[in-house]
């Protein structure tokens, strides 16, 4: 027996299509008790509801309560409590559909209807959005915001669905600033760096910062992170604070070091042909319902990233804050990947970001 939630209400259903038979069981969620933590205002409803019929499938790598499950989870409560829109979501966390790669690809062949990671893991299909990855171009949370509702992000987010079989839904914060962390030295300013190895992405801008810090850069799915780490394949990674405390860094991890380079932005899409199937009177809703749970999510976030710095701090790991001396060094030797992985970016979009920094 599959199990599908509908807004906060849990039901049993027969098993649908083989496309479901063949996805991993996964604890229901509990919207109601969600929205109960986050303070979910009352909404009165309309007199009559609309309902999509085919359940969506959700593929995550977050874990359910993590602020990029929320940014999904929350949806069909909208949905229903606001615009009286049924939609079952089907919600498999902590990547058990597969890799961050094999539910990026699946999302693409619509075996999974929605799926969010970073922007990064995107640049493979696409490097519309490579921009918001260059090291120290985000200053804080207050121009993220600025940046994820300007025109830049919907002009960048329609040449992305030009090229890719995606339907790029609002972006969630994905818990802040990363830390450089390891298990072998503080690491105080980036000469510190030279010789070990550190996990990254395969994004060509990942492994570029990596090795301006004089570090060895091996592109690995988040699955084998914490093994590899044990066995020291690898001796630490650039991962935010959540992520770390979440899948227990602390216990392979000793010491952080916050270099504030790349402020983690979660992509989430959907399967264009999941969307263009929906009619105009359910696209609508929906997409203003992302744009809600995104909001919600975004402040949890935000909240989020000092608590789990304090979280890590308690589990024994030494997190240390860089001086104005120090940082510069962090800062001149990461911006020079603007110019090598990131040299193809167009120079006007980047200007137009970087004026962003700062604004009212």
């Amino acid at each position: 027996m599959a199990k599908t939630t509908r807004g906060s209400r849990t039901d049993k259903v027969a098993a649908g299509p083989s496309r479901r038979r063949v996805l991993k069981a996964a604890s229901a969620l509990t919207l109601g008790a969600a929205a109960g933590t986050m303070g979910f205002p009352a909404i009165v409803r309309s007199a009559q509801a609309k309902r999509f019929l085919k359940p969506l499938v959700a593929g995550l790598n977050a874990k359910e309560g993590d602020p990029t499950y929320t940014s999904v989870s929350l949806v069909p409560k909208i949905l229903r409590e606001k615009y009286d829109v049924q939609v079952e979501f089907q919600i498999h966390p902590s990547s058990s559909l597969g890799s961050d790669l094999g539910q990026l690809d699946a999302v693409q062949t619509g075996f999974i209807d929605i799926t969010s990671n970073t922007t990064q893991q995107f640049s493979q299909y696409d490097k519309s959005f490579d921009v918001v990855d260059l090291p120290y171009i985000f200053t804080d949370w207050d121009m993220y915001y600025r940046v994820a509702r300007s025109d830049i992000w919907k002009r960048q987010a329609a040449a992305f669905e030009s090229k890719v079989p995606l339907k790029v839904l609002p972006p969630v914060g994905a818990g802040g600033f990363r830390l450089l962390s390891n298990n072998v030295r503080p690491l105080p300013e980036p000469g510190a760096v030279r010789g070990l190895k550190f996990r990254s992405l395969t994004s060509p801008l990942d492994v570029e910062m990596i090795r301006v810090w004089g570090g060895n850069p091996t592109p690995m799915p988040w699955t084998e992170v914490y093994t590899a780490l044990q066995q020291k394949v690898v001796n630490g990674y650039h991962v935010q604070p959540i992520w770390t405390f979440q899948f227990k860094g602390y216990e392979v991890l000793k010491y952080a070091t916050e270099v504030k380079a790349i402020f983690a932005i979660q992509f989430q899409v959907m399967n264009i042909n999941a969307w263009k199937s929906m009619p105009e009177a359910i696209q609508k809703p929906l997409m203003m319902a992302f744009e809600e749970a995104a909001q919600i999510a975004n402040e949890q976030d935000r909240k989020a990233e000092d608590f789990y710095k304090q979280e890590l701090r308690k589990k024994g790991m030494e997190i240390y804050l860089p001086s104005a001396a120090e940082m510069k060094k962090w800062r001149e030797a990461g911006e020079k990947v603007w110019a090598t992985a990131g040299g193809d970016i167009d120079k006007g979009l980047i200007g137009s970001i970087v004026k962003m920094r700062g604004a009212s």
